[in-house]
């Protein structure tokens, strides 16, 4: 096996240890930064970031909107930065997520929402990051970073596996504190809370132990003639989005995200029987949907596999692959239905030799790194006070 998929399944396994290790600091530090600061009359919130890091905003949308009572909009960083931080509402409050902090347009929309007047907070590794200074509130995640420094000198970039963990616990986390800060959460309701999120490292432990031999038993049949589609709805579709990144990062292939209700009205018309469909079919509002949307893919000839509970036994018949999880409240399923996309992506990549991020192309890393890290940031506006 190639170093670097070694490097990516030791980060995939070491992820139910590591919610285990850092949930407890990572509450106890959010709950001290948000003591140090009144929260005023906050009304509107915003999520912002890029990848990974927008698919984490999606996938705690509603539950930080259950724990604060407040309106939450995830919103892809440039769409934010360059378009709605310019009419930011008053009493807002702006969460940007990027494990490097070093993404250039996430900080753009931070600092430009703090110019505004909203609080904002910045979800990342360290408080010498370009983001955590442009933000007013650090909100510390520990992760190890996508690219990893080598005994030897050498560098390894894997896809975000265990970062995507970190920025979902983050905020997933500060949905907590920020509920408890703004009174919205009680002690009870916060404790219940934090009892739920306990059950997550058990949980993916869980998963990990039959996803993993799955996935590489599958992984080579999804051959580059294939098309994939990933369907998820709620907090599963940021799950679906994420999917679709590990595809392009892994093994710099096509695939499509689709909503679960929009794919009847787009992907649906080029599925055929060299299609892979795979549904995200957590125990939730959008199980029955899922169910027929994967009867009309296989009515069209695609090969249908389906990630949903241990033992509901109408989805695994509806599917002709089925990655069973462990029974989770279906706001927490982002955290381990993941896990089919990183082991197949990994094990793709190895047993067809695909470089990850097509980075064995020196000029291709350093062409996004370009366009990633060194784009230059809008100019402030003149400070308008809200």
């Amino acid at each position: 096996m190639q170093n670097e998929k070694a490097v990516m399944l030791r980060e995939i396994a070491l992820q139910p240890a590591f919610v285990r290790d850092n949930m407890a600091p990572m509450l106890a530090f959010m709950r001290e930064v948000l003591r140090n600061r009144e929260p005023g009359a906050l009304r509107h919130g915003f999520a912002i970031g890029c990848g990974d890091s927008y698919a984490a905003a999606i996938a705690v949308r509603s539950y930080m909107m259950k724990a604060t009572g407040r309106m939450i909009e995830p919103v892809e960083a440039l769409e934010f930065s360059r378009y709605l931080v310019s009419d930011l509402p008053p009493d807002s409050f702006v969460f940007g997520v990027s494990n490097s902090g070093a993404v250039s347009r996430t900080i753009e929309g931070v600092r430009r929402a703090r110019e505004k007047g909203a609080w904002t907070f910045a979800v990342t590794v360290s408080a010498e990051n370009n983001l955590a200074k442009a933000a007013e509130t650090l909100i510390k995640v520990n992760a190890p970073p996508n690219i990893k420094e080598q005994l030897d000198g050498s560098k390894v970039i894997t896809p975000g596996s265990v970062t995507y963990t970190a920025s979902m616990l983050g905020l997933y986390i500060a949905a907590i504190a920020f509920g408890e800060r703004i009174g919205h959460l009680d002690a009870a309701q916060a404790k219940a809370l934090v009892a739920e999120l306990e059950t997550l490292p058990d949980a993916m432990a869980i998963a990990d132990a039959t996803v993993g031999p799955l996935a590489k038993r599958i992984a080579h049949t999804f051959t580059r003639d294939r098309k994939t589609v990933i369907l998820g709805a709620g907090p599963n579709y940021a799950t679906a989005y994420f999917g679709m990144a590990k595809w392009f990062e892994g093994l710099t292939r096509p695939c499509h995200p689709a909503e679960l209700e929009e794919w009847a009205h787009e992907q649906y018309f080029f599925t055929d029987e060299n299609t892979d469909t795979i549904i995200l079919s957590p125990p939730g509002a959008g199980r029955d949907r899922a169910l027929e949307q994967a009867q009309a893919a296989r009515e069209m000839g695609s090969r249908v596999i389906l990630i949903g509970r241990e033992g509901d036994a109408a989805a695994k018949d509806a599917s002709d692959i089925y990655f069973a999880m462990p029974d989770l409240p279906e706001a927490l399923t982002p955290f381990v239905y993941k896990l089919p996309f990183e082991y197949l992506s990994c094990h793709i990549a190895d047993q067809q030799n695909i470089a990850f991020l097509g980075f064995d192309n020196k000029r291709r890393q350093e062409v996004n790194f370009r366009q990633i890290f060194h784009s230059a940031q809008a100019k402030a506006e003149p400070l308008v006070r809200i």
